[in-house]
């Protein structure tokens, strides 16, 4: 019976790495996951400015950069795109999915040349509610005059 509970905690003992290697990969895979879905999110949203000509743009980003940080489920464009898919399970799984992340806008203009760069930082956080966790992907693009940059 000895020799029996030796061997079990010794192999206890030698599972322990392996399933802490296991976790520490599915956490890692998460927040990939995590990653990758704030720099689709940042590149929607500069692709619905770069398809605007150059002075709605420039509006646009205006109202966006004055909103400050904001959740992204509160956007507008996204919004309308909730409102024209009509299945509702996909509409609860983006509010879910989206639910803790948050856009911020700006720019820098070159009136002259009419050349925008437009800037989104998307945060979210790694651990859902750990304000520590706060993580973010950015992306800066250039617009020219009417063309897309």
């Amino acid at each position: 019976m000895i020799e029996l509970l030796v061997g079990v905690t010794i192999f206890a003992l030698a599972m322990m790495p392996l399933m802490w290697l296991g976790s520490s990969q599915t956490r890692g895979a998460y927040s990939i996951g995590k990653h990758m879905i704030a720099s689709q999110i940042a590149a929607s949203f500069i692709d619905n400015l770069l398809k605007l000509p150059y002075k709605e743009c420039l509006d646009k980003v205006k109202v966006l950069r004055a909103q400050g940080r904001t959740g992204v489920l509160q956007n507008e464009d996204l919004q309308a795109t909730l409102q024209v898919v009509n299945d509702q399970g996909i509409q609860n799984d983006m509010e879910t999915s989206f639910r803790f992340f948050q856009y911020e806008f700006s720019y820098d203009e070159n009136e002259e040349d009419r050349i925008l760069r437009l800037n989104v930082e998307i945060f979210y956080h790694v651990v859902e509610g750990d304000d520590r966790s706060l993580a973010s992907v950015r992306l800066f693009v250039l617009k020219f005059g009417d063309r897309n940059g």
